[in-house]
């Protein structure tokens, strides 16, 4: 099992090109929601997977939802650190 802060390294590993360019596009929505699956051990992450869910649902994400999971993806990054 990782630690807070392995798992705030490899998140913040992962969501770097994302917050670079201001956009989550498909590939890298699905490549976060089976991280988040992988690393859930409670239900920490589970406002993140359920955005995932509902927006990969029509296998797109527009630039609407792509603002949505950043800002979550932001506040997944931010419970990371308080947890540490």
């Amino acid at each position: 099992m990782m630690t807070q802060q392995e798992l705030h390294d490899e998140l913040g590993m992962l969501t770097m090109n994302i917050v670079q360019d201001s956009r989550l596009d498909t590939k890298e929505a699905r490549i976060l929601k089976r991280w988040f699956e992988e690393h859930q051990t409670g239900n920490e992450f589970s406002l993140v997977i359920g955005k995932l869910d509902r927006f990969l649902a029509d296998g797109y994400i527009d630039r609407f939802e792509s603002k949505e999971l950043i800002d979550a993806l932001g506040h997944a990054l931010a419970s990371l650190r308080k947890a540490q």
